[in-house]
């Protein structure tokens, strides 16, 4: 008989969540949606993908932290255990998703780990994810682009090859770009750092790192917006490196907060293939573009039609009144 192994907390023995002030709701605004109701009301009044992101967060978590699923069934520490050649013998390939799932051990430190990545989730949503649908224009009739992007046919959207609004399944598309980015680098690229930047740190979950992952996007891509952090007034742009200062002076200067540093580094890249790229290269050509395939499931997910040509179905492009949802 073997006992089951005890549920690590989520921050390793070098790294632990910065404590952020009482003043959390109001550096991040409300959620999504209007206040009152009860716990339902507010989940189900959240954007699509952030419930989605929520819901599987918490079920994976409290699952875990009640020992009904054991932890380590849920971390990514091998490719091997996902390609089956691991000491079970099976292929796991839901670690790829479970362990950007699990929070943690719950704790006030997880606790503020979900809140942040609720309010920031809800407000890259809500205020309109990066787009990468992709508009196709015919070469032969450049002129017949789609109606909502006339006057730009030729060269897409301000001098974009995509649509100028994006939606649920540019989102989802950018978490699992985030996904992917994030378990690539962890495991090539980041072995070979100095133990000096480092310190051996070794992450069995991932959830912190595409929280600010997020983060890092909705701060270049709103880069002029102000939020107030501790009281400090800061524009966006700023706002994933002073929380990277936070946690590193919360260790005591000894290390770098390497799961925040991954999350950015993953999201910059992120953002300079979506809109810094297209710029470079005038327009005509996208290196990232939203399968059309996972356009059309977000649209059937959401009751509307399908997509045609990366256009959005019979109702037209949605657009979300942020005002009373995102603070200042």
């Amino acid at each position: 008989y073997h006992p089951a192994p005890r549920i690590p907390p989520y921050h390793n023995s070098y790294i632990t969540w910065p404590a952020p002030p009482v003043v959390m709701d109001n550096i991040f605004g409300a959620g999504g949606g209007g206040g009152g109701g009860g716990p339902q009301q507010w989940f189900l009044s959240l954007p699509p993908v952030t419930r989605l992101w929520l819901g599987s967060t918490l079920v994976v978590t409290a699952l875990a932290n009640l020992e009904f699923v054991k932890w380590n069934v849920l971390d990514f520490t091998r490719w091997e255990d996902v390609m089956g050649r691991g000491s079970s013998g099976r292929t796991e390939v839901w670690r790829l998703m479970s362990c950007f799932l699990y929070a943690g051990k719950i704790s006030f430190h997880s606790i503020i780990g979900l809140h942040l990545m609720t309010q920031m989730s809800t407000r890259y949503e809500t205020m309109g994810p990066i787009c990468t649908r992709r508009i196709h224009i015919n070469p032969l009739r450049p002129g017949e682009g789609p109606a909502e992007e006339q006057p730009n046919a030729q060269r897409g959207h301000n001098n974009s090859p995509y649509y100028s609004r994006g939606d649920s399944s540019d989102y989802v598309f950018a978490l699992l770009f985030g996904m992917t980015g994030i378990l690539l680098s962890n495991f090539l690229l980041l072995p070979k750092l100095p133990a000096s930047i480092t310190h051996n740190q070794f992450h069995r979950f991932f959830h912190r790192h595409l929280t600010f992952y997020v983060v890092y996007i909705w701060s270049k891509q709103h880069s002029q917006q102000r939020v107030n952090l501790f009281g400090v007034p800061l524009s966006a742009a700023y706002l994933p490196y002073a929380y990277l200062l936070v946690a590193y002076a919360m260790n005591n200067g000894q290390t770098i907060p390497v799961d925040i540093l991954n999350g950015m580094f993953v999201g910059h890249i992120y953002f300079y293939l979506t809109c810094v790229v297209p710029q470079v290269l005038g327009g005509r050509r996208a290196l990232l573009s939203t399968p059309i395939v996972l356009v059309d499931l977000c649209h059937w997910l959401e009751g509307r039609g399908l997509a045609v040509n990366g256009e959005r179905g019979n109702d037209g492009p949605m657009l979300v009144d942020v005002d009373g949802v995102i603070g200042g």
